[in-house]
């Protein structure tokens, strides 16, 4: 019997990739390095490396952002794709809508901020690449479409390799393809849920992109909280006690949630995650937990 199966292998030290297009929950290498701080939580057995919010947000939103005009067709098809070629209307659901040319198949959904492009030809033949080179070409790609650098947080370059196994025996690994994966954020802080991944075949050539990135309102967003690292602190043990922890080691860090609005635009709540890493007992395994934690946020 052969089958198949897709590893992610990353070019980028102590960085680990979930899937083909999923991302890794959020490191140390996210946030900036900042001193320690260690505390343990009142009357529970919490110990808390505030360290990631050790400096509350002061920034606001950028001057410049992405608009809505960017998933319009020119945008898409000469910015995104780099194509003149012309599109039909092929099917859709809802606000998305369906298109394909020539070369290209594209989802597309501006209320939700989606849009997925795929190329109807196969990479040619494997040729040397440089990852700095097409990690370069990715976030150019997307710049050029509209995102502008002041959204963009971590940037992951990683291949894609393909083994297969034929009587339990694994073959060696075969590259299938680069991908380039751009997490938004905003002044250093995670936004939840929104990336784009660019794909490049195993030639170099662009091949596929998926981006969940809405534009955000210009007003409306909760970006800052009042409250000191020794409150949150407080408040994350008591939402880990109504979770049922007891006690354990504790991450706090910042991000923001998207709300979506009926104009296809989304705001942003400054939230803080509780997380604590997997323990391994004698008989079972407990796998990572993370909560959210209000922080009140302010405008």
């Amino acid at each position: 019997m052969k089958t198949s199966f897709l590893r992610l292998l990353t070019a980028l030290p102590l960085t680990a990739v979930l899937g083909c297009d999923a991302v890794p929950p959020p490191t140390a290498v996210d946030v900036p390095q900042q001193r320690q701080l260690v505390a343990p939580a009142v009357s529970t057995g919490f110990t808390f490396d505030s360290s990631a919010i050790a400096t509350p947000p002061t920034g606001g939103l950028p001057s410049v952002l992405l608009t809505r005009t960017a998933f319009e067709d020119a945008a898409v098809h000469r910015a995104l794709l780099e194509t003149s070629e012309s599109f039909t209307l092929t099917g859709g659901l809802a606000s998305r809508r369906d298109h394909e040319s020539p070369t290209w198949k594209l989802e597309r959904d501006p209320f939700s901020g989606s849009l997925l492009a795929l190329r109807k030809t196969e990479s040619g033949p494997a040729t040397p690449q440089e990852p700095a080179l097409l990690q370069r070409r990715a976030l150019a790609r997307l710049q050029a479409w509209g995102i502008p650098s002041a959204e963009m947080g971590p940037v992951r370059q990683v291949q894609a390799l393909f083994q297969n196994e034929e009587n339990r025996v694994v073959g060696a690994p075969e590259l299938l393809s680069h991908k380039t994966f751009v997490l938004r954020a905003l002044n250093g802080i995670r936004v939840e849920g929104h990336r784009a991944v660019v794909t490049h075949g195993v030639d170099g050539a662009f091949q596929r992109t998926l981006i969940k990135w809405p534009p955000l309102a210009r007003q409306g967003h909760l970006l800052r909280t009042r409250l000191t690292p020794a409150e949150i602190e407080q408040r994350a043990s008591e939402v880990l006690l109504r979770e049922g922890e007891t006690a354990g080691p504790v991450r706090l860090f910042w991000r923001y949630v998207p709300t979506e609005l009926s104009t296809g635009e989304v705001t942003l709540t400054l939230q803080v995650s509780a997380a604590m890493p997997s323990l391994t007992g004698a008989s079972s395994t407990e796998e990572p937990r993370v909560v959210d934690v209000d922080v009140s946020a302010v405008p």
